[in-house]
């Protein structure tokens, strides 16, 4: 009996390292909630190898491991190949109760092409970033996104850009492709009003894309209260300023379930990415009704519009520093723009809403009862 629908994670993760991350409980959130809706069980294709501890409590999922066999000693590329096709035969019963698999993010795409082709399972794309129209890549990596837009049965995206670019370079038909924001949580992800203890908040990695030499830029001489949250291999750059500046303070890792509270805590929120897809920091920022300053780059430009839900900067500290200060000092400007941030949330980004646009675009490749998509 085919009750399943498969989350394919991306080589090398797990639950275990989204737990680390302090994602586990957002990801696992909504993936139960699309197969409640669609009345299937979840079961999720890890990595991981010591995934069972880290299943919600309560949460009816079944988890399926990478063997302990596997030697550790060999490249992870080599581990995950061997699992991929040892998982044919030793998940081989829970593997026959897939009616749909769907990627975390591309990189899992070539097993669910697998599953495809083995199993007959049909296969959604699911990326929440997608970079190829923003970065150039290997002729070799174009010529796999080929392979698998064409190959697989459904794809999502959550970037309009992202769409237009490969419905236009992969000749995808409109039906096929579907371009849906990251859901948030409106439940959690909610204006409250609390102290406020930050003048400026920023969530998320501590990598290059996130242009961390423009925010420390900024933090060198700031005396603004500025709370980061967040890791990542740039943290020595935000090591050494926290050290000797009291203003600014930081966390490596809060739960996405404790976020509202720092959101809702602070005045400001800043995203300075180089480019975004669809930044989910940003969208439970102005879920919370937070008025949000972002860079003018593709991903927060679709998020952003400007002078109405958020302000849009150009790359540099003085525009930074300049947008940070009209919303400190022009309170009725900064509550516009949250409460227009708030209202497109709602409309675009609910979770609720999400989940059931996202069941009408399955409708065609499994049966789902016509009750269920109503309800």
């Amino acid at each position: 009996m085919k009750d399943s629908i498969l989350l394919i994670m991306t080589p090398n993760m797990s639950l275990e390292a989204w737990n680390k991350a302090g994602l586990l409980s957002r990801e696992m959130d909504i993936y139960s909630k699309l197969c409640s809706r669609l009345g299937m069980h979840l079961t999720v294709f890890s990595y991981g190898r010591n995934d069972l501890p880290h299943i919600p409590i309560g949460s009816n999922i079944t988890v399926l491991e990478m063997p302990k066999w596997i030697p550790l000693r060999l490249p992870f590329r080599l581990q995950n190949l061997i699992y991929q096709f040892a998982s044919l035969v030793i998940h081989h019963q829970q593997l026959k109760r897939i009616k749909l698999s769907k990627t975390n993010q591309f990189a899992a795409s070539t097993y669910g092409l697998i599953l495809k082709m083995f199993y007959g399972v049909p296969l959604v794309i699911r990326m929440g970033y997608y970079h190829t129209h923003i970065k150039s890549t290997s002729w070799f990596s174009k010529l796999l996104e080929k392979l698998c837009f064409k190959s697989c049965d459904k794809i999502l995206v959550t970037s309009v850009d992202a769409s237009n670019y490969i419905k236009a370079h992969y000749h995808i038909h409109t039906d096929k492709i579907k371009c849906i924001c990251n859901a948030i949580d409106m439940n959690l992800f909610k204006p409250s009003f609390v102290r406020k203890e930050f003048d400026v908040l920023v969530v998320g990695r501590l990598a290059e894309v996130k242009n961390i030499s423009l925010l420390t830029q900024f933090l060198e001489t700031t005396e603004l209260t500025v709370k980061i949250i967040g890791d990542g291999g740039l943290d020595k750059e935000i090591a050494r300023i926290v050290n000797t500046k009291p203003n600014v303070s930081w966390s490596r890792r809060i739960d996405n379930k404790l976020l509202p509270t720092y959101y809702n805590k602070a005045k400001v929120y800043i995203l300075i990415s180089k480019y975004e897809g669809n930044p989910k920091s940003l969208l439970e920022a102005m879920a919370c009704g937070l008025p949000c300053i972002g860079t003018d780059v593709n991903g927060i430009r679709e998020c952003i519009e400007h002078g109405w839900n958020g302000l849009l900067i150009n790359s540099d500290v003085k525009s930074l520093e300049n947008a940070i200060n009209v919303l400190l000092l022009d309170t009725k400007l900064a509550d516009q723009l949250s409460q227009n941030a708030f209202n497109w949330i709602r409309e675009e980004c609910d979770m609720n809403t999400n989940i059931i646009r996202e069941v009408e675009f399955y409708k065609s490749l499994i049966r789902i009862p016509f009750a269920t998509v109503l309800n």
